[in-house]
């Protein structure tokens, strides 16, 4: 008769340590795994991770980096201060003696009944007068905007206005450069979709762009748009006789936004167009016959065949296109960089990038230029996962 095997209790502690220590058993066995990866983690955490979290811990300090200035622990004030936003109508004026409206009229305010006279006079119209936004705003605000809305004015306050404004230019920037970017990387690719050595050379040379250092790529632009008659752009209207006078580009703030936009899409296209095409080489062939023979057209076998299986070249393509147009730096700081500051003429071109440069390095504030890299980057994160998530939706549809 078989005897069964007597149970032997096992304590709490020794599986819990038995427990605790399968993870350094597994950690020992892969140790050979392990060290071979030092070479690349040692760097990693010295030269990544240490300065974002040092980053981070000087955004909570309004610090210098001066030797003789201390630095003050100041919390999330330099975020608040950022992002401090306020909304507050503006009432219209009036005058106290007569009751009459006020109207700007040049530098002049002038009640209704002067209003006529004056424009009869000098050829120009008069607007509507408002109080002044420094007479409703909170303490430690400036105006940065006024919009209408239902008949009445209403100015948008801001304790730094820069920022605000960096913000909307990055946006706009972000916007036109990545439609750009993605439509004619695509078109580009399939125009030259076919293999020969007519579209071989012809990749090569929109290629080119993207490895070509963006120092002299920004400085042959310059000279491009430059605003004395031996700038291309204006050498070539005045030969044609289109204008009497160079008219200055760079020096214009309606002019500023589109040439760094033109300047972003020419250099990225090829980039864009090379991932296209390795994109479009992944679809069998066999597809577009078989749409063919039953009577599809080239526009409904792009929209039925080729868009759908881009899907994720076109989303690795929109998020890369989007981290690297927030963190455009090197056109704005050649092209619009003077003794008072980057962004050009009314901070026309000043992106967050630029704005982040030019108040840790030129006015020293290294704790608040550190809030503007952390919100840059939590903007990144966002539109990031928002691709991603719209990405797998698609994947899943």
């Amino acid at each position: 008769m078989a005897t069964e095997p007597l149970a032997v209790p096992t304590p709490a502690g020794i599986v819990g340590r038995s427990q605790g220590s399968s993870l350094l058993a597994r950690i020992w066995r892969a140790r050979i795994s392990y060290l071979m990866l030092l070479p690349f983690l040692i760097p990693f955490f010295v030269f990544v991770m240490l300065p974002l979290v040092q980053s981070a811990i000087v955004s909570l300090y309004d610090y210098s980096a001066v030797a003789t200035d201390e630095a003050e622990y100041v919390g999330f004030g330099n975020y608040s201060q950022l992002l401090s936003l306020e909304v507050r109508e503006q009432p219209a004026l009036f005058d106290e003696a007569t009751g009459e409206r006020m109207y700007q009229c040049g530098r002049r305010k002038l009640p209704q009944s002067e209003v006529a006279a004056y424009e009869a006079e000098e050829g120009r119209p008069c607007a509507l007068a408002f109080v002044s936004p420094r007479d409703i705003l909170s303490e430690g605000f400036t105006d940065w905007e006024t919009f209408s809305l239902f008949g009445n004015q209403y100015v948008i306050g801001a304790q730094d206005t820069r920022f605000w404004t960096s913000l909307i230019n990055t946006l706009v920037f972000v916007f036109w450069t990545v439609i750009g970017k993605l439509i004619f990387g695509l078109l580009m690719a399939l125009i030259l979709r076919k293999q020969s050595t007519v579209n071989y050379i012809l990749r090569m040379i929109f290629f080119l762009p993207s490895v070509t250092a963006s120092i002299a790529i920004t400085v042959v632009w310059g000279w491009i748009f430059r605003g004395q008659s031996y700038g291309l752009v204006n050498y070539a209207l005045l030969q044609l006789g289109w204008i009497a006078e160079p008219i200055s580009f760079l020096n214009d703030a309606s002019w500023t936004m589109p040439i760094l936009v033109i300047m972003a899409i020419w250099g990225g296209i090829g980039y864009n167009m090379i991932l296209f095409l390795a994109g479009l080489q992944n679809i069998n062939a066999e597809l577009y016959e078989v749409a063919a023979i039953d009577g599809a057209g080239p526009w409904a076998r792009f929209s039925r065949i080729t868009f759908p299986l881009l899907r994720p070249t076109t989303i690795y393509v929109l998020i890369t296109s989007i981290i690297g147009a927030f963190q455009v730096f090197e056109a704005v700081y050649i092209l619009f960089a003077s003794s008072e500051g980057m962004g050009g003429v009314l901070d026309s071109g000043l992106t967050m990038v630029p704005y982040l440069y030019d108040s840790g390095f030129r006015l020293f504030q290294m704790g608040y230029a550190s809030a503007i890299a952390w919100i840059l980057f939590f903007i990144i994160f966002i539109f990031t996962l928002i691709n991603l998530r719209v990405g797998r939706a698609n994947e899943a549809y």
